[in-house]
């Protein structure tokens, strides 16, 4: 499944209403009330004061991934910047097949 990195740099002021999304959301996820197949891996944040949050999800697609934030996360979709990630340690099956289209793509030159 595609995994996605969500870079989230917010306005201080739109803090509280984010922090209301989320437990919503997030509530909702919990009762299974969630876009099929979006899942969050991994949350890192930067130091407090920063509003800066990096989140890993796995998506069926960006498509999927960008509705789950307009179904439960309006306010901190507007922050948010999302990039396709391919993990390359441990490598994954894509990573290795990524490797492998490189090399043919370099020996067909």
């Amino acid at each position: 499944m595609p995994t996605f990195i969500a870079l989230h740099k917010y306005n201080p002021k739109d803090e509280l209403t984010i922090m209301k999304e989320l437990v919503a959301g997030f509530t909702a996820i919990a009762e299974g009330k969630g876009v099929k197949g979006v899942e969050l891996c991994a949350t890192y944040e930067a130091p407090p004061g920063t509003q800066r949050v990096f989140c890993v999800w796995k998506a069926p697609s960006l498509a999927d991934l960008e509705k789950s934030f307009d179904q439960f996360a309006p306010t901190l979709k507007k922050y948010t910047e999302f990039v396709p990630v391919c993990q390359s340690y441990p490598p994954t099956m894509e990573y290795v097949i990524a490797l492998w289209k490189l090399g043919i793509q370099a020996a067909s030159k």
